[in-house]
């Protein structure tokens, strides 16, 4: 613990896992918070066209639509869905709201602790609406005829939910309470002792009733913990939660401030050192076991990673660079029409930008300007700020409904907000590799490119684009749905792709020298790349009963061995790799033995010629020597059609021979 302000900060630091993962330096203490982002948002430009129909009524007016939160269940859509404010679960109706700490459970393939009722605190409303949010809470108001009745807030790590009363109010919770002391309550439901704080409140034996400004904190109490100790550690209800961050030579610190409170209960993300023993017990969670503490902040360290977009081949003989920009400019002639979709013309797109990176990495010039005239050709329509006032593709629009940067054409659901990151991350990889050989091309880059940028990043909460709109500060990772319409929470699968956006936004930032928004970019590549090799590839403490070594979708109540578009144990591993290059190389390296079984489960080399399985081969060549020659066998014998749209043989030589160098 540490002492911030008179207020006590829970201290956290992520050990490193290989000194790889450390980057080159700068700057010690350079500081950054959420309102660093891109200085330009052109959406006067861009046409204004809404393409999504979703379901808002619970949104206040005047609340930024927060799309691909964790608690975006409660925001869209015909019905609320559970949300899951770790390590609780929550579910909001039109009368009240349920508190659950549901069990953990195991299957081969599943880790679950996902709502299961818990106990119902029925407020007497007639509904509810989103009035405040923040990446990491998020405040409901509960209503009825006469007006409002009272706000709950829910926020991850805080395991209490807080009412405050605009009214006198009377809740009435679905099972008795027990008086234990002043202003203080307990209650038994579904098998979990639970307790109340309200003082000044009172039970007449059916309700509680709360007066005009008071409040009532709602929480499940450890079977380890009393309830004594954790009225003890409560003052007033959390009504926000501060994110800011910072990086050194080698961290990057995240810090969250629990606002609107003295004195309360906090529960780091399981996994975290530094939190096993805080004194008022620990959650069974879905992701490992929780410590709950006395704190009004959290603050952690994981190994800063600075962006990278080249390898370091300057050990290549003169032939094996003839023969890499050989199959460069194979590559790119082989190179067809682009999709004009946003995924996959994004991923075609980064494609070329690799080929470019390719090219100047060997010093082969004129080849790395073949490849930017195509680049510079194919971006020319997304480029275009008001391309979608005259056709339906290769552009960009703005929904002010849903504040969002729309491409199309629209792919996976991402004119809800889908996988935005995913998608923008290839064209921020892109356009930095074009940037980068021709300078004299980012000023046309720069205000679509910046206007994608600000879509999935942009630091500053305005009423046009919301702050972090995809990354959770204390997951440490992001979300890809933007609605969430799920009983399991939001989700991610892809959590390489996350970590490319990161990357692409980082150099894109560089580009265009903008340090503010680099920092808060290396900032979120550095956590992104720790959250997927310990939560995704390298998970620790997977409940008994599982029987995997990798999780491919992380939910907010669940963990599946399983992807959205195949059951292939190659395509299941191969989606935590893509797209791989440079900066993928460092933060995978970690554990060789780790890989080798990881590459082993997915079906060892019989899975390089499955769906994905081309990363599945780079990716086992990070195993050790022996493994490395089995990959550069296999890469030679490969055929053209098992290698991915957005991968290339080029690519995939240029991949095994860095290893090469590298050991």
């Amino acid at each position: 613990m540490s002492i911030r302000g008179g207020r006590r900060m829970l201290r956290l630091t992520a050990i490193a896992a290989a000194a790889v993962l450390l980057g080159g330096c700068t700057a010690a203490g350079t500081d950054a918070d959420t309102d660093a982002g891109p200085s330009a948002a052109p959406l006067a430009d861009v046409p204004m066209q809404r393409t999504a129909t979703l379901d808002m009524s619970r949104l206040a007016e005047g609340v930024t639509p927060p799309t691909n939160r964790w608690y975006s269940g409660l925001a869209f859509g015909a019905d609320p869905q559970p949300v899951y404010p770790y390590p609780l679960a929550f579910a909001a109706s039109a009368d009240g709201f349920a508190v659950d700490l549901p069990p953990v459970t195991a299957s081969a393939t599943t880790v679950s602790a996902l709502f299961a009722g818990g106990l119902g605190v029925d407020l007497a409303a007639t509904g509810f609406q989103v009035v405040r949010a923040d990446p990491v809470s998020v405040t409901l108001r509960y209503s009825d005829g006469d007006g409002a009745i009272g706000d709950v807030t829910v926020a991850e790590g805080w395991p209490v939910v807080g009412f405050t009363a605009a009214r006198d109010a009377t809740l009435t919770p679905a099972a008795a309470l027990t008086p234990s002391g002043d202003g203080v309550w307990a209650a038994s439901a579904d098998e979990t002792s639970f307790g109340v704080t309200a003082p000044g409140a009172e039970w007449d034996g059916g309700g509680l009733h709360v007066a005009v400004g008071a409040s009532a904190q709602w929480f499940a109490v450890p079977a380890d913990s009393t309830l004594a100790a954790w009225t003890a550690a409560l003052s007033a209800p959390v009504d926000a939660v501060a994110v800011s961050h910072s990086t050194t030579a080698e961290t990057a610190t995240t810090t969250l401030e629990y606002e609107g409170t003295s004195a309360t209960v906090l529960v780091p993300f399981a996994g975290r050192d530094g939190a096993d023993d805080c004194g008022l017990g620990s959650f069974p969670t879905a992701y490992g076991t929780a410590s709950a503490c006395a704190a009004t902040g959290l603050e952690w360290d994981v190994p800063r990673l600075e962006a990278r977009d080249a390898y370091d081949l300057a050990r290549l003989d003169e032939s094996e660079r003839a023969r890499l920009a050989t199959q460069i400019d194979a590559d790119l002639a082989a190179t067809g029409p682009l999709p004009v979709d946003t995924y996959y013309g994004g991923k075609a797109l980064a494609r070329l930008g690799d080929l470019l990176s390719l090219a100047r990495s060997i010093g082969a010039d004129a080849l790395a300007d073949e490849v930017a005239d195509r680049l510079d050709e194919e971006l020319a329509p997304w480029i275009q700020a008001d391309g979608c006032a005259t056709r339906t593709a290769q552009c960009v629009t703005y929904d002010d409904a849903l504040h969002l940067v729309v491409g199309r054409e629209p792919s996976f659901g991402s004119e809800e907000g889908n996988d935005h990151h995913f998608h923008y991350g290839h064209f921020l990889l892109a356009a930095a590799a074009l940037a980068e050989h021709r300078p004299s091309a980012a000023a046309a880059l720069a205000p679509v490119i910046d206007l994608l940028a600000a879509d999935i990043a942009t630091g500053a909460d305005d009423p046009d684009l919301p702050a972090l709109r995809v990354f959770d500060p204390y997951r440490g990772h992001s979300w890809a749905s933007g609605p969430a319409p799920f009983a399991d929470g939001n989700n991610q699968e892809s959590s390489s792709e996350a970590v490319a956006a990161w990357n692409g936004l980082a150099l894109w930032a560089q580009v265009r020298s903008d340090d503010a928004l680099a920092a808060t970019a290396e900032w979120m590549l550095s956590a992104e790349a720790e959250a997927a090799r310990t939560l995704w590839l390298e998970p620790k403490d997977l409940a008994d009963g599982y029987e995997h070594g990798i999780v491919s979708l992380s939910w907010g109540g669940k963990r599946d061995y399983a992807t959205w578009f195949s059951a292939e144990p190659s395509a299941i591993l191969g989606i935590q790799l893509l797209p791989m290059g440079p900066l993928a190389q460092e933060y995978l390296a970690g554990d060789p033995d780790r890989i080798a079984r990881n590459v082993a489960e997915a079906g060892g080399a019989a899975s390089f010629r499955g769906p994905l399985g081309d990363y599945v081969l780079m990716y086992s060549a990070l195993a050790g020597a022996d493994a490395l020659a089995v990959a550069q066998a296999a890469l030679a014998d490969l055929p053209d059609d098992a290698i991915d749209d957005g991968n290339s043989r080029s690519a995939m030589q240029a991949w095994v021979a860095a290893v090469h160098l590298g050991g």
